[in-house]
């Protein structure tokens, strides 16, 4: 019965103040999905407080189950942003290897013009 009223406090404690900052202020701030409000975020942690609290209590000793399942949580939550840099890094990476190229060309071009 404990347990079940401590779940049920940090569950109070919150889920409301989450869905309502996420109802009035969105979390990503554009169309694509890639943009996170800061303000939706500080707002997101001071809902979790009452949840950082209980995590603090019980990740002293941690137990591996709960770190990894901590870790998937982390991870699923950025999902979407890590698509969305995979997305830029994919474009970045060629097109930037491709103007360090044609800089390393054009001092080439400069070296040889001035010596």
């Amino acid at each position: 019965m404990t347990l079940t009223l401590r779940i049920l406090g940090i569950l109070l404690s919150v889920v409301p103040p989450a869905i309502a900052t996420l109802e009035f202020f969105p979390l990503w701030l554009s169309e694509g999905k890639t943009a996170i409000s800061a303000l939706s975020l500080v707002l997101l942690l001071l809902s979790a407080i009452p949840l950082f609290r209980l995590l603090k209590k019980y990740l002293q000793s941690p137990a591996p189950w709960m770190l990894w399942l901590c870790l998937w949580i982390a991870l699923r939550a950025f999902l979407p942003i890590a698509a969305a840099i995979e997305t830029i890094a994919l474009v970045a990476f060629p097109t930037s290897l491709l103007g360090a190229v044609c800089f390393r060309l054009a001092k080439r071009r400069e070296e040889k013009r001035g010596g």
